[in-house]
């Protein structure tokens, strides 16, 4: 009797182990509490969501997925850390951090370890150059920013704007670059730049400045806690004119910020929920069950970057940190927010939207690039 009690005890502990060994762990970096923690929130919905699909199907290869979550608090030395952890952790690939910044203080840690990062957000140019081992789900800022460029010129018929930017972040100053010389490109005029810093709060004595130029239209690249405020101080001050912004507006707390001021806004983005396809619909259908709501962009760039991994590792050999490196130039698929190609390219070529939204009026799709 005691012989089979420690054989039974002894095929307990190797079915464990063997589970232990199917598990395909995905380290998760995000800003969970924070002035970012909208962005962190809307990701790991669409993260721990795909995490779900994947699993109810088998896994990856028969190994089931286990998310770890760590909280970056969207700061850079917060970032190291909790990387650093995760890595130790024996993570194969990490997703996020999902800012520029907070990516980049990463990176040299990432190519060192030779670690996977997958930032679904991150569109400074910066953030994936010269990193071997940094990738991005998302567009990058030189794009965003001449197709918000060419809509400004050739749909709105702007012919002058001004730049509102933070000159202290890569992502603000990235985006207004390729928006200045694409404005300027197609014939535009671009009056002036005014600045800000982070956390600010008051912003009348640049908006007052901005005004004396009489611009047509103002570029605000900047992430949705300060847009939002110039935005409702500058239409308070009866600025009429579009405010045109990056996908760092992309978040339901822009409109709660901004309130029920008057005017027309339009910002880039990746997905929007009632762009019709097949994955998009399939999506929508599982979110709606999981949330009980429509999904945001966000949510839509996690769940791809989940499924990138998966897309990766389907077509290896193996799964290690150094299979998903070799295969990711062989990687293409249609994900929810468009087909993710790195087939021959270090960042992904994808498509852009652009929306537009006013008070009293439904967020909609004005522009596809």
């Amino acid at each position: 009797m005691r012989k089979f009690f420690l054989l039974l005890v002894f095929g307990f502990w190797l079915s464990f182990v063997g589970c232990a060994k199917k598990l395909v762990k995905i380290g998760v970096v995000l800003p969970l509490s924070g002035a970012l923690s909208s962005y962190g929130d809307m990701c790991l919905k669409g993260i721990k969501l795909a995490e779900k699909a994947i699993n109810d199907k088998g896994g990856i290869k028969g190994r089931l997925v286990e998310i770890i979550v760590e909280d970056n608090k969207g700061e850079a030395e917060a970032s190291e850390f909790v990387v650093e952890k995760l890595d130790k952790e024996g993570v194969i690939a990490i997703i996020g951090p999902l800012t520029t910044e907070n990516v980049i203080s990463i990176s040299v840690y990432a190519d060192e370890a030779k670690l996977p990062i997958i930032t679904p957000t991150a569109t400074g140019i910066d953030a994936t150059k010269d990193k071997k081992w940094v990738f991005r789900v998302s567009f990058t800022d030189p794009f965003q920013g001449s197709m918000l460029a060419k809509f400004a010129r050739e749909e709105l018929e702007v012919k002058s704007a001004c730049v509102f930017i933070n000159p202290r972040d890569s992502y603000s100053t990235g985006l207004a670059e390729s928006f200045e010389r694409k404005f300027k490109e197609l014939g535009g005029k671009i009056l002036s730049e005014a600045t800000f810093e982070a956390n600010a709060t008051d912003f009348s004595s640049q908006l007052k400045a901005i005004r004396r130029e009489n611009p047509e239209c103002i570029f605000v690249p900047a992430f949705y806690p300060e847009a939002g405020l110039i935005i409702k101080q500058a239409r308070g001050m009866g600025f009429k004119i579009p405010f045109l912004g990056g996908d760092g507006w992309d978040s339901p707390e822009l409109a709660k910020i901004i309130g029920n001021r008057q005017g027309v806004n339009f910002y880039s983005t990746h997905f929007f929920y009632n762009y019709k396809g097949h994955e998009v619909e399939e999506f929508l259908h599982k979110f709606r069950l999981e949330y009980g709501r429509e999904p945001e962009t966000f949510s839509a760039l996690g769940y791809d970057a989940v499924r990138l991994i998966q897309e990766n590792f389907e077509h290896s050999r193996r799964i290690t940190r150094k299979d998903f490196g070799y295969n990711i130039r062989k990687t293409k698929f249609l994900g929810v927010t468009g087909t993710i190609d790195f087939i021959k390219a270090k960042d992904p070529r994808r498509s852009l939207m652009i929306l537009m939204f006013a008070t009293g009026k439904p967020i909609e799709v004005v522009g596809t690039y």
